[in-house]
């Protein structure tokens, strides 16, 4: 395919410099655990090979203390004395009694969030997209709107003991073997009018949750299903204001990823079913991030590092190259599903076109970077083989 003018490129997303010390890092809950399932099969490549770029080289709690017992009963005295110490061990007894109970519930509540913790926003920075090209004059004058979709997150199956691991590198989701399962998507008819991209998103979020559920699960790692906003217009979210000519954004804080419907169609005249898809997928590879505890480690190592400095920006380029990667592998898993070829090639090489070349700063590897792992993802479907964070430096510029 022809690619577009440069203009008409711009990258997938942008990070802010770096989050604030004092943010939390996500808490996840679940329950039940995957049964163990055969490997993913994978059909050949029906796309051209992959960019010649060289590949990457891999290298109980304590439990809670019992309320005090009372202290024993007073010696035998004579009848009467023996009556009045019975009413007042029976008396102590009572408010003991009232008093270890109060102890015990109090410290239950605290072993109930333990365990099944409540989400805290702001666990790092947002997974935005910088526009490169100047609004068109429909969009100049188009006002705000609410969102026009939603999704609900429900819990869709970790163990009890699931959390995200904060490493990198070395995440538990890196079990050699697993990848994104193919699995049958039935889309709907695609439109760009919000209507039609909201229904598109809806139908394919639970698909890519359900080829990411074996690998979270078999690494012990919490499933949540992200949810999905459509808007056309200008949203508020815990990673700050979305309005409607800025890209896609994943944002840990909620969960939740944004596809603002108006800017691939309006900014960059996109119509393609693909191109969407494309830039969901790789979200949703950020949502995956999240799940497992890389996200976390990220913020945490990109506050260290300074995130505008040359060490901050080649740490957001691994974090962005790893979800392009994850974005391929979702790519395979729905080809081998049954996905339309048109869609899944679209996709790819609207993946294939995004890179610095059009960012004011180098925060998300070059366009032949860009190429390279996706289809890496892509071709190879595995998760290991998108350890960006394993890559020699000259792999992710």
């Amino acid at each position: 395919m022809t690619q577009p003018p440069p203009q008409s490129r711009p990258p997938r997303d942008e990070r802010p410099a770096g989050p604030p010390a004092s943010r939390p890092l996500p808490r996840d809950e679940g329950s039940g655990r995957w049964a163990g399932q055969a490997p993913p099969r994978y059909l050949p490549p029906q796309d051209p090979p992959p960019h010649p770029g060289s590949a990457p080289q891999w290298g109980a709690r304590p439990p809670w203390q019992q309320a005090e017992r009372p202290p024993p009963p007073p010696p035998k005295r004579g009848v009467p004395g023996l009556i009045i110490g019975l009413v007042l061990t029976g008396i102590f007894l009572l408010v003991a009694g009232t008093a270890g109970v109060s102890v015990l519930s109090s410290r239950t509540e605290g072993a109930s969030d333990y365990d099944t913790p409540a989400r805290e926003s702001g666990d790092g920075p947002a997974h935005e997209t910088r526009p490169t090209t100047a609004p068109t004059s429909a969009g100049e004058t188009s006002s705000s709107s609410e969102p026009s979709a939603t999704r609900s997150s429900p819990n869709t199956g970790s163990s009890a003991s699931a959390r995200p691991v904060v490493a990198l590198g070395d995440n538990p989701i890196n079990i050699p073997g697993n990848g994104a399962v193919n699995t049958s998507c039935p889309l709907p008819s695609f439109s760009t009018d919000t209507a039609g991209q909201s229904a598109f998103y809806e139908a394919a979020m639970p698909c890519l949750m359900e080829m990411w559920t074996p690998a979270l699960q078999e690494a012990n790692l919490p499933v949540r299903l992200p949810d999905v906003v459509t808007t056309d217009g200008t949203v508020e979210s815990p990673c700050g204001t979305r309005t409607w000519d800025q890209t896609a954004m994943y944002c840990p804080g909620n969960n939740t990823i944004y596809m603002t419907a108006r800017y691939y169609a309006e900014k960059e005249g996109r119509t393609d079913a693909g191109v969407f898809l494309g830039q969901l997928a790789h979200e949703f590879g950020h949502a995956v991030q999240s799940m497992s505890g890389i996200n976390q480690a990220y913020t945490s190592a990109s506050y260290e590092a300074n995130g505008t400095s040359p060490a901050g920006l080649e740490l957001t380029r691994r974090s962005e190259l790893q979800a392009t990667c994850y974005g391929g592998m979702a790519l395979a898993s729905l080809q081998n599903g049954g996905v339309d070829n048109d869609i899944i090639f679209a996709a790819l090489n609207d993946s294939r076109g995004r890179g610095d070349e059009y960012n004011a700063q180098p925060d998300h590897g070059s366009i032949a970077t860009n190429t390279a792992w996706v289809n890496r993802g892509f071709y190879k479907n595995r998760v290991i083989e998108c350890n960006t964070w394993l890559a020699g430096p000259d792999l992710v510029d």
